[in-house]
């Protein structure tokens, strides 16, 4: 860490290339953790409800929570390269508009479970509440993660040496990204 870094931001300690590797793998446990439940959840909408269910393919809500999410991985994936690049600048802005799509994102959930045309007490419906609302928790720990990283970075607490926090970060939200494709394909397609 600079004196410049230190001074402006003392309560970010540059890590070590070792500390950088175990961060690495941890967020990495977390999200093969996190993706069992997934997978738990998912088979349990087969083993409870059969392969038939009332969602259709093309539910509006679903298709565009599905697009809005595979869209906002750019600004994501933009911020880290721009952090790695040194602008800070863009990187806050990237993962703020991130956020922002994530925030999007947690209001059309909410409108599914509010217009659902299925009894949410089916057991069809129990576990796509359960299953959506698992995803949605994720989904606000992310926007929250990103947007205090944006506000920190935008106040220069990151630099192309030691940007952890994006890099999990953004790490993360493609993970949320990638498991609501799959509960997407288990609702809606399969």
């Amino acid at each position: 860490m600079t004196f410049e870094t230190a001074a402006v931001h003392p309560s970010v300690p540059a890590l070590s290339d070792n500390q950088r590797r175990m961060y690495r793998g941890g967020i990495w446990l977390v999200i093969v953790a996190e993706s069992m439940i997934f997978v738990t959840l998912f088979s349990t909408r087969f083993l409870l409800a059969g392969r038939g269910g009332p969602v259709e393919a093309v539910d509006p809500i679903g298709l565009g929570i599905t697009i809005g999410l595979i869209v906002s991985l750019l600004p994501a994936w933009l911020a880290l390269r721009a952090i790695v690049a040194g602008d800070a600048a863009a990187m806050s802005r990237n993962l703020a508009i991130t956020a922002i799509f994530g925030a999007a994102v947690l209001v059309a959930i909410v409108g599914d479970w509010w217009t659902l045309e299925f009894l949410a007490g089916s057991r069809f419906g129990e576990n796509y509440i359960i299953s959506t609302g698992y995803h949605a928790a994720h989904i606000v720990i992310a926007v929250i993660w990103l947007a205090a990283a944006a506000v920190a970075g935008g106040r220069g607490a990151y630099t192309r040496d030691n940007h952890w926090v994006v890099e999990g970060g953004v790490i993360f939200w493609t993970f949320v990204v990638a498991m609501w494709i799959a509960l997407y394909l288990v609702f809606f397609v399969l």
